[in-house]
């Protein structure tokens, strides 16, 4: 067993994991991928785009399945992959991991020539950093699907994810405070505000509460059709709309802990030429200490009349 202060001396000697991979695939042919993903949904694009792209570059007539959970599967309908095989039981953090996950849908490793178990895209792919664009496939069909939600049709709502589902697997916080999003919603008018997540406690007055309501590409197309801003934490549902790869009028408020983490460390502007950020990072970096006046300001700067004509830049942390 190789100690955990040598591990990274080992890496280095051993060098890039990935480049082995590929290089072994090219040299034997080797065509079917399979990738098990486990991790978060924004890790998707922030991860997962770039390691496509680079089997793509090695293998160009690769051609990848994902297995995964549940509630990632939609994600891919954004993504170049010919497969998506979803295990209803699987639940991050499973222990199984993927010879439970293939175990309980039937595939064999057999079937594919080469499987990916463990993805690392954060040590695999570093050097993508600052340079990849994760860019989502946006389909016209999709703009229909937030219709029968029955939302005025014109671009008049600030959309606001209140909770990160995945906040528990982290070591700080990375939710605002349910009495900061009230008064965020007062000062807006709750009438105006557009809920999205996975559960809706806590509750909110007045507000359109879509929680647990949506699918991911509804909540995406009520983004891009119905909202004029949408605050959220680091979070997969901001990470998704700030890689949709259409140019569509928003503006993204973000609210953050940790400004290493994200769409702020992957440091490149949004495929969209239309989005503006307006990233917000907590004193101390503690995302509780972001004031809401300061949030309410930047929202009704973003509401302005003309605001949406302004061609925004990718933002920096501030």
């Amino acid at each position: 067993m190789i100690a955990p202060l040598l591990r990274p001396l080992v890496r280095r000697w051993r060098g890039n994991e990935l480049d082995r991979i590929l290089e072994r695939a090219a040299r034997r042919g080797a065509r079917r991928f399979l990738v098990f993903w486990n991790r978060g949904l924004g890790d998707i694009a922030l991860g997962l785009y770039a390691l496509f792209a680079r089997i793509r570059q090695a293998v160009p007539a690769a051609e990848i399945a994902v297995l995964t959970r549940r509630d990632l599967a939609e994600a891919f309908a954004l993504f170049d992959v010919q497969r998506v095989i979803v295990d209803p039981a699987l639940e991050r953090g499973a222990k199984d991991g993927f010879a439970g996950a293939a175990a309980r849908v039937g595939l064999k490793a057999a079937d594919f020539d080469v499987v990916l178990e463990r993805p690392d895209p954060t040590r695999w792919l570093a050097a993508q950093l600052g340079t990849v664009v994760p860019r989502l496939a946006w389909k016209p069909e999709h703009d229909a699907l937030g219709d029968r939600f029955g939302l005025a049709s014109e671009r008049a709502y600030v959309g606001a994810h209140v909770s990160a589902e995945t906040a528990r697997f982290y070591g700080y916080p990375k939710d605002w405070p349910a009495e900061a999003w009230r008064g965020l919603f007062d000062g807006i008018g709750a009438e105006r505000c557009v809920l999205f997540g996975h559960a809706p406690a806590p509750p909110f007055e007045g507000c359109a509460d879509l929680r647990g309501r949506t699918t991911l590409l509804e909540m995406l197309a009520i983004v891009k059709n119905r909202c004029r801003v949408l605050v959220a934490p680091d979070s997969g549902v901001l990470t998704l709309a700030y890689y949709l790869d259409v140019a569509f009028p928003l503006t993204i408020v973000s609210l953050w802990s940790d400004p290493r983490q994200g769409v702020l460390k992957q440091g490149v502007a949004s495929p969209n030429p239309l989005l503006r950020h307006v990233p917000l990072v907590g004193e101390g970096e503690n995302v509780r200490r972001i004031p809401p006046d300061e949030v309410l300001r930047r929202v009704r700067e973003a509401l302005e009349p003309g605001r949406e004509a302004l061609r925004p830049g990718p933002g920096a942390p501030r």
